[in-house]
């Protein structure tokens, strides 16, 4: 098993290797991006990230896999700044600004530049948060990935998620019973679907319906998904990240049951364990494919304009 996984990744590096080669003097965007992700690869890091439209309760749902108030919560949408969460003894926090400087920071000020409320717009110039944390979730390389909503008011909270999309390598899509999927979360997932080998639906605040509410939003959501995305049999797990996170905080089992976490942790855990090297290997793949055919057409490009050169 061990050895077929490193022949596939020392495969997948000689694709990018290629690629690198035939990028110089061409794109250096591809050129870097490239290198990146074979970074990635080789260091054996995989990005699970946290997506879907503004007021999801992602937030909520990040902090009940951590049981902890670790991220800022609000009524209005709030993340601003993509936050990457992981594996440390304990809790540090840097922020990175946009020309590499770097500021460790107590939690406390955390929302002073994650937030919309406190840092509008991103005039701090914040790129990243970088958040150390002491969870089971984040060993052997996993990074669990904040990232802001959506289609809000603010276009930079959307710019900075569609930028990061690249970097995906499994996906939590976080949809909610109020209001059902939309158009512009269909659109959103079309982005997803060609870098993530993975992707984990959720339906949030299923704690606002009856049990048979419930069942016909998961019915509906399943069935634009099919028919609007094209991902048929899809399993999309009911959840109240506000009722999870509660039961966790106060050592509420029946609340935690209530909220259905459990068994969306136990689904994730085991692909943490059994399918996380596939998934790498999957998604380094399809990074490939996209960088060599974006090349190829700027190579064709750069042929049809040494033809007309000649030709003229």
């Amino acid at each position: 098993m061990l050895a077929n996984y490193n022949k596939l990744k020392e495969a997948i590096n000689e694709s990018y290797e290629k690629i690198n080669l035939a990028a110089k003097g061409i794109n250096d965007e591809i050129l870097s991006q490239n290198i990146l992700n074979q970074e990635k690869l080789n260091q054996n890091v995989f990005n699970l990230v946290v997506l879907g439209q503004f007021k999801r309760g992602k937030t909520t749902f990040i902090n009940s896999l951590l049981e902890a108030e670790l991220l800022p919560t609000a009524v209005v949408p709030l993340t601003s700044i993509v936050t990457v969460i992981s594996y440390g003894e304990k809790v540090e926090i840097t922020v990175i600004f946009k020309d590499d400087s770097t500021l460790v920071i107590p939690p406390e000020e955390l929302p002073e530049y994650i937030t919309e409320a406190k840092n509008p717009n991103n005039t701090k110039n914040v790129k990243e948060v970088k958040i150390l944390y002491p969870s089971p979730y984040l060993k052997d390389g996993v990074r669990l990935i904040d990232t802001p909503g959506v289609g809000s008011i603010y276009q930079n909270n959307t710019d900075e998620t569609y930028n990061y999309i690249p970097k995906v390598d499994a996906a939590i899509f976080l949809l909610s019973v109020d209001p059902p999927i939309s158009q512009a979360e269909v659109e959103f997932l079309e982005d997803i679907k060609k870098y993530a080998a993975k992707i984990f639906f959720i339906l949030n605040k299923i704690d606002y319906l009856s049990p048979e509410d419930r069942e016909e939003s998961l019915e509906f959501s399943r069935q634009v998904l099919d028919t609007k995305v094209g991902l048929s049999n899809i399993k999309i797990f009911p959840l109240s990240a506000k009722f999870a996170l509660e039961g966790k905080l106060a050592g509420n089992n029946e609340k935690l049951k209530a909220s259905y976490l459990p068994s969306f942790e136990a689904v994730l855990s085991d692909f943490l364990l059994r399918e996380k090297g596939k998934t790498v290997l999957l998604t380094a793949i399809n990074k490939a494919v996209l960088q060599g055919k974006q090349l190829m057409v700027l190579i064709g490009l750069e042929k049809k304009a040494l033809g007309l050169r000649f030709r003229s």
